[in-house]
């Protein structure tokens, strides 16, 4: 049986919204075996999706459907599918009791306008939403499923798991082995690493791809083999050619890492940030664990907060200037010293649009770290857009750490 995709909602035709729900619904059928096989989008129209699943029944394709089960009147999913499968719209008790269930979790009132949510398709089996107030719901025609979600990602990630997945892998055989395992590159950009990693070099049922995830590259192995010892194989022979820019695997993150490097280590850091502007903070506070380690982050923009609050002298301020790397260095110092802390990073640079010269050219950036033994300061020149060069920086950054720790 064929698997489709279908996405409702003007929004994401006129550009207000991306669809993130199809990429995440492939990755977690590939994930499983399966394969989509097509993906579709549509306008908040119901005679069009009505139709669209009349057509995908008629070619026994299960449909995976997402939005529209909203409360507004833009929101026609659940009339269309009724409309398309011949069926009538009722009101749902168990539906009705799902919502009302969750508005008390809230501590809120039940607002009588969402009781539209539980007019549900005759028939149809229901699917809590244990997110979100938008129940979900199963139509089976012609021995044909189609599977209705809500369109907000979280809700319909949490949905797809908890009711789709396990139908899935009842019901239907999937259609391929498929093994995949990836692996987070920073520093190298595609064409080194691809130049790295000849296809000859591989086991014949591997397959490599490349994904860029701004600032890091994301290497796919895949295998359709009957086995992981392929896998083994080339995942050995990616880490042998790529070592030490390999920063992170699968759904962790380089801050993942780091978090758990310095936890490990029992080391504590401090920050201190101008061109990123609190980024590197941001990127690090956003993990649990996160209060073992960071003692505190400074973002000293103005000359006036890097003299006042890291005590980088006024003098070397006007000699070298804030985009220097005596300035790092003192930044580093400055805020280690107050923070008492084994390790502190230290950043300053030109951001862009605006700023640059011929001497510093926006992109322009400084990052030191200090520790016990010393502070070294490295200077790079980035490019891109302001937000590129922030994030490069912060990453670089937090690379830098996870090199000195695992050193």
């Amino acid at each position: 049986m064929k698997i489709a995709v279908i996405t409702i909602g003007d929004e994401l035709l006129n550009g207000d919204v991306v669809d993130t729900n199809t990429a995440d619904i492939a990755r977690a059928l590939r994930s499983e075996g399966y394969v989509v096989d097509q993906a579709i989008t549509l306008t908040d129209n119901p005679q069009q999706i009505a139709a669209t699943l009349q057509h995908l029944n008629q070619q026994n394709i299960l449909a995976l459907v997402c939005g529209g089960l909203g409360p507004t009147r833009d929101d026609v999913t659940a009339r269309a599918a009724a409309q398309g499968f011949h069926l009538s719209l009722t009101l749902s008790d168990l539906a009705l009791k799902q919502i009302e269930a969750y508005f008390q979790r809230a501590g809120k009132p039940f607002p009588p306008g969402n009781e539209k949510q539980a007019l549900i398709p005759h028939k149809a089996m229901v699917m809590e939403n244990r997110c979100g107030t938008a129940p979900g719901f199963i139509i089976t025609h012609n021995n044909c499923p189609a599977f209705f979600m809500p369109g907000v990602p979280h809700e319909m990630r949490e949905m797809f798991q908890q009711h789709v997945i396990p139908w899935l892998r009842h019901n239907l055989k999937p259609s391929l082995y498929c093994a995949e395992r990836i692996l987070k590159v920073f520093g190298l950009p595609e064409s080194d690493i691809e130049r790295q990693l000849p296809a000859d070099i591989l086991p014949p049922e591997v397959q490599l791809s490349f994904r860029l995830e701004y600032p890091l590259v994301l290497v796919k192995i895949n295998s359709s083999g009957n086995d992981e010892s392929a896998l083994d194989q080339a995942e050995q022979l990616v880490r042998q050619r790529l070592g030490r820019f390999i920063v992170a695997q699968g759904d962790e993150t380089l801050p993942d890492v780091v978090t758990r490097d310095l936890i490990g280590a029992e080391k504590t850091l401090s920050l201190a940030e101008s061109c990123t502007g609190g980024l590197i903070a941001k990127l690090l506070t956003d993990q649990p664990g996160s209060s073992a380690f960071l003692e505190r982050g400074i973002v000293s923009y103005a000359n006036s907060a890097k003299h006042d609050c890291l005590g980088v002298s006024n003098q070397l301020l006007l000699k070298k200037g804030a985009v220097s790397a005596e300035c790092a260095r003192a930044m580093a110092n400055g805020i280690r010293q107050r923070a008492k802390t084994d390790l502190a990073l230290a950043v300053t640079g030109i951001a862009g649009p605006g700023g640059g010269s011929a001497d510093k050219p926006c992109g322009t950036v400084f990052i030191a770290l200090a520790t016990h033994n010393a502070t070294d300061v490295h200077e790079y020149h980035f490019s891109g857009d302001r937000q590129q060069v922030r994030i490069k920086t912060a990453y670089t950054a937090i690379d830098w750490l996870r090199r000195t720790l695992n050193a």
